[in-house]
């Protein structure tokens, strides 16, 4: 008890350290997706910052449904951060200010239980998932468009409802917990998104090390990296998860940890750290943290490139563009290697958007509990990929992969979501057929 108070005292006097550094410019609304799409001060940081200020000068609890409202409306994306001239880190102040006012009790009961469900353990999980599973490809799929249900759902919103398919078997059942037999030994974080709903990404990444010649080990007990507790400011969730991940990939025989997506990388080797800086277990949190690799970074290093086809041939599959996730370009500053790849690959030519910055509006729960901010932001990202006229769109994270497939179904547009594992693997895979079949 005394340990958390401390904990709050500290939070309390960073956040009012990061307010106080505000001067209250606005630069941060000319970069802030949310301000861009509701046009209202709250939704921008000078606003959330102000209200905090006002908040805590006051002496009142981080709590109450108006606060609640306002500090939800952030994608965490960082631009404010990376663009205040004062160095204030309002992205931070939201972070810290949602941990306190879910530390007070002011977590609403819908993000409390979406905290819980994430973070039970994956066995405990996967029976859920499987029962929406088959829950949905009954409804959703399976029964035939005249009966009623499918019927009554398509006359209301529901039925224009997109979600994405649940997969069973997932992917962690798929494979054993060790792979190839290369002389460097990798390990792979596969992370939710992959595991329940995208087991063909996962498959390409390991079809991709496994011909790189590793030897990969798949934890099977492996679950969630945290980021959508902490997002929520449910931070014991977080830190508790931020364990199970050490505990299970800590291991010094491994060279890397590889992750293909850009958030579950920000958060083992960013969040992650910070969590437990204090917690017996930061040293090892550290040590993990500078093995961990997304994927394309990783790709890059160990010559991926030389590996794929030189000559173009004749199954050229069109144009591609990339979308850049907000946890890799502004997370981590990687914006060129997933770049360089693409430009590598031969079936496809690559062309840039005009703004490839551009947030999708996932920002983890972000369009779960604001559709219509969300749908607004999307809406300049898929003005982008029309006018760019490309085939593909591909992305290195998976919370984008469902942000950018949503987006594409409610505009309508046959634009395919790729990821950029996927898209090596394919490529792989032809030259090893046009090997086959050279060789007779």
């Amino acid at each position: 008890m005394k340990q958390d108070s401390l904990e709050m005292e500290r939070s309390l006097e960073k956040l009012k350290e990061i307010l106080h550094r505000c001067v209250k410019c606005g630069r941060c609304r000319a970069v802030c997706p949310v301000f861009t799409a509701l046009g209202s001060e709250p939704a921008a940081a000078r606003g959330k910052l102000a209200l905090l200020e006002a908040w805590l000068r006051a002496g009142r609890r981080l709590r109450g449904r108006r606060l609640q409202e306002v500090l939800s409306l952030c994608l965490l994306c960082g631009r404010c951060t990376a663009n205040c001239p004062n160095g204030a880190g309002a992205k931070e102040a939201v972070e810290l200010a949602r941990s306190i006012m879910a530390a007070q009790g002011g977590l609403a009961w819908t993000k409390t239980l979406l905290s819980c469900f994430s973070s039970l353990h994956r066995e405990a999980r996967d029976p859920w998932l499987k029962a929406a599973g088959f829950f949905q490809r009954l409804v959703m799929r399976e029964l035939p468009m005249e009966r009623g249900l499918v019927l009554r759902l398509s006359a209301t919103e529901l039925g224009e409802l997109w979600a994405p398919k649940i997969k069973p078997p997932f992917f962690l059942e798929r494979h054993a917990q060790k792979l190839g037999k290369g002389p460097i030994r990798v390990a792979l974080f596969a992370g939710c998104t992959i595991h329940y709903l995208a087991p063909e990404v996962g498959q390409a990444t390991l079809g991709v090390l496994d011909r790189m010649g590793f030897e990969v080990l798949i934890p099977g007990g492996q679950g969630c990296c945290g980021l959508m507790a902490m997002g929520m400011g449910d931070k014991p969730r977080a830190a508790r998860l931020a364990r199970k991940v050490v505990e299970d990939f800590a291991m010094e025989e491994i060279e890397a940890v590889v992750v293909p997506c850009a958030s579950c990388a920000f958060q083992l080797s960013r969040g992650i750290p910070q969590i437990l800086n204090d917690d017996p277990m930061g040293p090892r949190a550290r040590l993990l943290a500078a093995k961990v690799k997304e994927l394309s970074v990783f790709l890059l290093e160990q010559q991926a490139l030389s590996l794929l086809p030189k000559n173009q041939g004749a199954s050229h599959r069109g144009t591609v563009a990339y979308h850049d996730p907000c946890h890799l370009a502004l997370g981590m500053g990687i914006r060129e290697e997933p770049r360089k790849i693409l430009k590598g690959l031969r079936s496809r030519s690559f062309r840039e958007l005009d703004s490839p910055d551009e947030c999708c509006g996932m920002g983890g729960t972000f369009r779960v509990f604001h559709p219509d901010a969300a749908a607004s932001i999307s809406w300049r990202r898929l003005q982008s990929l029309r006018k760019a006229k490309v085939n593909e769109v591909v992305t290195g994270c998976m919370g984008c992969w469902m942000g950018l497939k949503e987006m594409l179904h409610r505009g309508s547009e046959e634009i395919r979501v790729r990821h950029l594992g996927e898209l090596v693997w394919e490529e792989l895979e032809k030259e090893k057929r046009a090997g086959t079949q050279q060789g007779g």
